[in-house]
């Protein structure tokens, strides 16, 4: 993992994936022999850095955080710089990896300071390619990553390392491109085509470096010439395989072609490229979600790197002491005389030491402070992600409703329901991720409220309607005459809890029951003790997987599941009921299914009554309210304004669209509303702030629209006026529910 595997500028992570991984099969190539025959020790760390750089290629990116950590260990305490210059150098690319630049490139700082002191030139040069990729990152240390991309280049040339140096230029002409800096780029690439290169054909590099002269020519008006190198990087692509280059070459021709007035080849092309891009897209999802596995595991290894290397600092000075302390000794013994002196500079070495060991404490102190630091950046990195994928699956998910509506094409509706389906997947995932995250936080609500229990659990089996009848499952629900009609309690929690479990049961049964049983444990006063049990007939759970599959990311081995997830639902039931001081209860045997059981304890509010046992009916929505009204969408999202506008319109409603606060505030200024849908996150001006300037002399009812977690903002929004929150993406019943509510609401209030 040096420098010349990176292509820069990175624009993002999945780029440092794709080029380390189509590099790999050359790994070999670019190898450093070692001059003189190598000891065991260094066979054994060449060993761990090459399975380090296999792991890593594959994207079992835990286990080459552990190979790294287990060499710089070793590397430490023999004192070794040339491997714990490497050792730094591949633990850098494993932060990049978690998205932590902060440590990446203090790790690439310590290997290129320990390659200083080795007598190595090609150690050295690949360490200022190291932090010329890093540094290429961050747009405001250009000057930075050029000066060491020179350095590099500097030392490869007086090596005369012509591969390294082949890549150097490689990585600086696609920096240069990336910035448009075509007067630039041409010379490089030409000196890359040249006689000083030519002994180098792998097919990568070959595609890529044509595939940028191909972008060079397209770029200054020259489409015959850029034609007649992407046809060289397809017919090299598509016989060696190389899906990353032949994807921006079948873009790059569609588009060509498309310019020449050749519309049909165009779309030819075009229909390969968006083939190759789906296939690449799936390869970098899997990547990603390998790389958020890891993070989540890597933690306590951070925590022991940081140790080891206060340990190593520790017994480094241990043993210059120690050093010292035997020099004095034998001064001792050779000047009698000095007896005196001596054990009084022994006395002052040992206050120096007992001096140092607590500067040692106050480095693993300020270690465990920076720990706790990375801890809240994790933290506030999910609230990012989370609002960043949401936005785009409020787009998904609202199409992909609106397409099933409205299309009768039976073959077209299985494609779009299996479209509705990923997305909604996609935001469970993303819903437990963020779960996970709210507990190792500390920051899960307890949020107590009075609520109807078996409204809430017969609502709850209402939502797993679509899986129960894909799997063609049967849901039996058992609930006791005399369960109490209203509880105190947190509502949210058991939901979270009983969803789980439920679509756990749903994912693992086909044609089978499933059967959901509640009964009174123990009543003292007005608190009671209920017990609740998930049973269902699927395959089981092997006994030694029973506390295994309670561990993130874990699931049980049966390979007839058809649905296998992310492994999240059942820590978090678990999770979830220890903080309630509750636990999960597992049987289950192969063949027989499994019941999952716990249990809970209510204040009771309102106790049964023999004339209430009445199911759950839901109310049908009557969207005939909306019929007329003028709506304002405050929205700068262009596919959400489509998507918010075309559901709102299908019950009649005048919506008119605002691209950011300041035209909402503009907008109610001259026309009236019945209610106004504000984003929360737009450009000029937010929503909060144009919330505030509108109701200082308006009362129409504002809605926030939120892709953020709403435990995050809930303040913020109430304080600014608003009236009530949706949280993006949402079901669209919820949605009309929540507007009607509004409109109602305030109709009644100012109607007196």
């Amino acid at each position: 993992m040096s420098s010349i595997f990176i292509k820069i500028p990175i624009k993002n992570i999945y780029t440092l994936f794709l080029v380390i991984v189509s590099f790999s099969l050359n790994a070999q190539e670019f190898a450093i022999p070692h001059p003189q025959k190598l000891t065991a020790r260094e066979i054994l760390m060449d060993s761990l850095l090459s399975r380090s750089y296999d792991q890593f290629a594959r994207g079992a990116y835990k286990e080459s955080f552990e190979l790294n950590i287990q060499t710089l260990k070793i590397a430490l305490e023999e004192e070794d710089l040339l491997y714990t210059s490497k050792a730094y150098g591949y633990l850098g690319y494993d932060y990049l990896n978690q998205g932590d630049t902060i440590a990446a490139i203090e790790n690439f700082e310590s290997a290129h300071k320990f390659a200083l002191k080795l007598d190595d030139p090609t150690i050295l040069a690949n360490t200022y390619g190291d932090l010329a990729s890093i540094y290429s990152l961050d747009p405001k240390k250009e000057e930075i990553s050029k000066e060491y991309t020179l350095k590099a280049i500097e030392t490869y040339e007086a090596t005369e390392d012509t591969l390294g140096l082949q890549y150097i230029y490689h990585n600086y002409a696609d920096a240069l491109k990336e910035k448009e800096q075509w007067d630039e780029v041409k010379p490089i690439l030409d000196l890359l085509n040249s006689e000083k290169f030519k002994d180098y054909t792998d097919d990568v590099y070959r595609a890529s470096i044509d595939n940028m002269m191909a972008d060079y020519y397209f770029n200054t008006g020259n489409c015959i010439k850029a034609d007649s190198l992407l046809l060289n990087v397809i017919s090299l692509g598509e016989k060696s395989g190389l899906k990353g280059e032949l994807e921006i070459a079948y873009n790059y021709y569609s588009r060509s072609l498309a310019i020449q007035d050749k519309h049909d080849e165009a779309f030819t092309y075009r229909l390969k490229y968006e083939k190759v891009h789906e296939a690449n897209l799936k390869e970098k999802n899997a990547i990603e979600n390998n790389r958020i596995a890891a993070i989540f595991q890597i933690d306590q290894y951070k925590k022991d790197l940081a140790t080891s290397e206060a340990e190593s600092q520790l017994q480094g000075e241990k043993m210059r002491n120690k050093t010292v302390f035997n020099y004095g000794l034998i001064a001792l013994f050779l000047v009698a005389f000095l007896g005196l002196l001596f054990t009084f500079n022994l006395s002052k070495k040992r206050k120096q030491l007992n001096k140092a060991l607590k500067e040692k404490n106050k480095l693993y102190l300020n270690e465990k402070t920076k720990t706790e630091k990375l801890a809240r950046a994790k933290s506030d990195f999910f609230s990012t992600v989370s609002h960043e994928l949401r936005t785009p699956l409020y787009g998904v998910i609202g199409m992909s409703t609106i397409l099933l509506e409205n299309n009768e094409n039976k073959s077209v509706q299985e494609d779009l329901k299996s479209l509705k389906f990923s997305a909604d997947y996609l935001l469970a995932l993303i819903n437990d991720v963020l779960q996970i995250n709210k507990i190792d936080s500390n920051q899960i609500d307890n949020e107590q409220i009075d609520f109807n229990l078996r409204d809430l659990i017969e609502r709850i089996v209402t939502t797993f309607e679509y899986m129960r009848r894909q799997n063609e499952n049967v849901i039996n629900l058992h609930l006791p005459i005399d369960t109490p009609v209203l509880l105190h309690g947190n509502a949210t929690r058991l939901s979270q809890i009983l969803m789980n479990l439920i679509g756990n049961a749903n994912k693992f049964t086909t044609k089978g029951s499933i059967d959901i049983t509640l009964f009174t444990k123990k009543i003292e006063a007005d608190n009671i003790t209920l017990a609740f049990s998930i049973k269902d007939n699927g395959e089981g759970i092997a006994q030694n997987k029973k506390e295994y599959i309670f561990e993130e990311f874990k699931q049980g081995d049966s390979h007839s599941y058809n649905y296998q997830g992310t492994g999240l639902g059942l820590p978090i039931v678990k999770r979830l009921l220890n903080i309630s001081g509750s636990d999960i209860h597992l049987e289950s045997e192969i063949g027989q299914g499994s019941i999952f059981s716990f249990e809970l304890d209510y204040q009771i509010i309102q106790k049964a009554t023999p004339q209430y046992n009445v199911r759950y009916q839901p109310v049908p929505l009557d969207s005939t309210v909306l019929k007329g009204k003028n709506i304002l969408i405050a929205e700068d999202n262009r596919i959400n304004q489509m998507v918010t506008k075309k559901i709102l319109e299908k019950d009649g409603v005048l919506c008119t669209i605002a691209e950011n606060g300041q035209e909402a505030v503009d907008a109610v200024k001259t026309k009236h509303y019945d209610l106004i849908l504000m984003d929360v996150n737009m450009p000029v001006m937010n929503g909060l702030e144009a919330t505030k300037l509108i109701k200082r002399d308006h009362h129409v009812p504002i809605i926030a629209l939120t892709a953020v977690e709403i435990a995050e903002m809930r303040q913020n929004i109430l304080d600014a006026g608003m009236d009530d929150i949706i949280i993006k993406p949402y079901d669209v019943s919820t949605f009309k529910q929540v507007i009607i509510k509004n409109i109602q609401d305030q109709k009644a209030l100012y109607s007196f």
